[in-house]
């Protein structure tokens, strides 16, 4: 299975972007991302309201506000066919469980800051409550700090950072100065069946009327999970 997790960061425009650049150009940029990679499921957080449409995939019927804008999660129509279930956990994640491939796939957006680590891991092991079975994949805007991976153990997650940061405010100009700073906040975790591979941070920037800029804060993460 194929994941691509992106926070859209309520689909404004960055401060490098093109005045003329909107919200429906954000759009189609991330219809186009979503086309070319081809993951078997999609999780958006940070929307405002709205889902960016790609025809390949469906939106399972799930559209929680979090503590900063929407979750959605699309999948395939193949895999919409297997009928998944699926439920909220507070304002912080959307499980789906696909009982035909024995998997749970959480998208969350979790408690920010620093001083959020307990609330982070409370959320997760939420989560984790919340899946039918025990093979599950977490997926998303974790917001966690590198020093937070041995907690995050004790609940019997894991997963390798990315290869490279997913924010990365100097290679990315989307607030500008005060965005200046790196961090690994978008992350991909899995219970101890699930081996999680071929991590790819997709930092191409956009061209657009003689600019390059990134329609995001965060860059997105394409992963691969399998059984280990």
């Amino acid at each position: 299975m194929r994941l691509l997790t992106w926070n859209l960061a309520m689909m404004e425009r960055s401060e490098e972007a093109p005045l003329q650049w909107g919200q429906v150009d954000t759009e189609a940029v991330v219809r186009q991302t979503v086309l070319d990679l081809k993951p078997d499921v999609v999780c958006f957080q940070e929307l405002p309201g709205v889902v960016p449409f790609a025809e390949t995939h469906d939106m399972i019927r799930a559209n929680p506000r979090s503590h900063s804008g929407n979750l959605a999660v699309l999948v395939t129509h193949d895999l919409m066919a297997t009928n998944p279930t699926f439920k909220t956990v507070t304002r912080t994640a959307v499980v789906v469980d696909f009982p035909e491939h024995n998997l749970s796939v959480a998208n969350v957006h979790l408690a920010p800051g620093k001083a959020g680590a307990d609330d982070r891991l409370h959320q997760l092991s939420m989560t984790l409550q919340a899946a039918d079975n025990d093979n599950v994949i977490v997926i998303g805007d974790t917001n966690l700090r590198v020093g937070e991976d041995q907690a995050l153990k004790r609940i019997g997650l894991s997963g390798d950072l990315p290869p490279k940061p997913t924010w990365d405010g100097y290679r990315n100009g989307f607030r500008g100065p005060k965005g200046q700073f790196r961090a690994y906040f978008t992350r991909a975790l899995a219970t101890s069946a699930i081996a999680l591979a071929d991590q790819e941070v997709i930092d191409r920037p956009t061209e657009a009327y003689e600019h390059r800029f990134h329609v995001s804060d965060h860059f997105p993460l394409l992963v691969t999970a399998d059984r280990s």
